[in-house]
């Protein structure tokens, strides 16, 4: 049997295919991944020896309308191109995984009658995903209140190193010279600037208490102090998880899933509403409403309000592990090769 992943425009719209991959070569013959030349999916399918295929795709800027009367006709024609590589790649099912890119390889595969399965990571549907749901066999999502047609609730899947994390391996690196709870910063493989703020405003006041690490993204870097240690990136950053006592994040919906699944205590402050659909805020209210994070707006982020959460957290038990997210990879792959397997057997007859 043979698949098709789409998703991309983010990282976040395909670490999660990526999380997948393992599960997925166990029940299919063949993994191939459509997106955008050059973009972050080409690179990281490649680097896991996934056969690539370049599809155009057209995304709506919610802050120009006037150019954005042309998506339709632009969206037709990326529709075109996919189908016609899809008609001879011939996929038993395409798994898209939301964003802009995914839309025309979903819609491509509908007119050719391919069964399209769609995965939203954020509490709430997405615009590519609002759409594709209409004709998809099912909705899968990662929050069980998310409300979508034929919506499956799988949970959002991590990859499975997530389970090696070691909390020595990230202390070996820190060299910090004292023992004291470890506050963790992070705001995303690019960094976030509100928190880098934050985080220089209130440096002070937090290492007289706590040894402090802070991802601050490409770019960034600030000198190491007493206490104090700035990366820019982490490519074992469930080693750096695995040694915080409580983690500073936003609350893009992979990085939220991957605290859950290690049971960590977590201050979120989403991005703002404007600079983002909202998608954060509710991320981050659903999991504040299980007990699982505090949320610290960032209208609200200042030296005080930081240092009382922090405070305030550490005060608190770690939550218990989420079991979902290490789960939805298997469970997601199993109703794949159901699907699939469906579409495959029609073929043969």
């Amino acid at each position: 049997m043979k698949i098709v992943l789409c998703g991309g425009g983010t990282a976040g719209h395909v670490m999660p295919n990526i999380a997948l991959i393992p599960n997925l070569k166990d029940r299919f013959g063949d993994i191939l991944y459509l997106g955008r030349k050059d973009g972050v999916e080409e690179k990281l399918a490649s680097a896991q020896g996934i056969p690539f295929f370049p599809v155009p795709a057209v995304k709506l800027d919610r802050s120009k309308r006037l150019p954005d009367l042309a998506v339709p006709i632009k969206l037709a024609s990326c529709v075109v191109t996919a189908r016609k590589l899809l008609a001879k790649l011939r996929p038993d099912v395409v798994f898209a995984k939301g964003g802009y890119v995914s839309l025309p390889v979903a819609l491509a595969a509908r007119t050719l009658r391919i069964p399209v399965v769609c995965h939203e990571s954020d509490f709430s549907l997405g615009l590519a995903n609002k759409l594709i749901s209409k004709f998809a066999v099912c909705t899968m999502t990662s929050f069980s209140q998310t409300r979508a047609p034929r919506a499956y609730f799988v949970g959002n899947p991590v990859r499975a190193s997530l389970t090696l994390a070691n909390a020595a391996e990230a202390e070996r690196l820190c060299n910090f010279s004292r023992k004291a709870k470890t506050v963790l910063f992070v705001g995303g493989s690019s960094g976030a600037a509100a928190i880098n703020k934050a985080v220089d405003a209130a440096l002070p006041s937090l290492v007289s208490d706590y040894n402090v690490v802070h991802i601050c993204g490409a770019g960034n870097l600030r000198p190491n102090s007493h206490g104090y240690r700035c990366i820019e990136f982490a490519d074992n950053i469930f080693d750096f998880y695995a040694l915080a006592d409580v983690v500073v994040s936003r609350s893009g919906a992979n990085c939220a899933s991957e605290l859950a699944a290690m049971g960590k205590r977590v201050i979120f402050i989403p991005l703002p509403k404007g600079a983002s659909r909202g998608d954060q805020i509710e991320n981050a209210q659903a999991y504040a409403d299980q007990g699982k994070a505090v949320v610290l707006p960032q209208q609200r982020l200042n030296t005080y309000e930081l240092v009382c959460a922090i405070g305030n957290a550490l005060s608190r038990p770690a939550p218990s592990p989420d079991p979902a997210p290490l789960a939805a990879s298997a469970k997601i792959a199993d109703k794949l090769a159901e699907i699939a397997r469906a579409k495959y057997l029609s073929k043969q007859n």
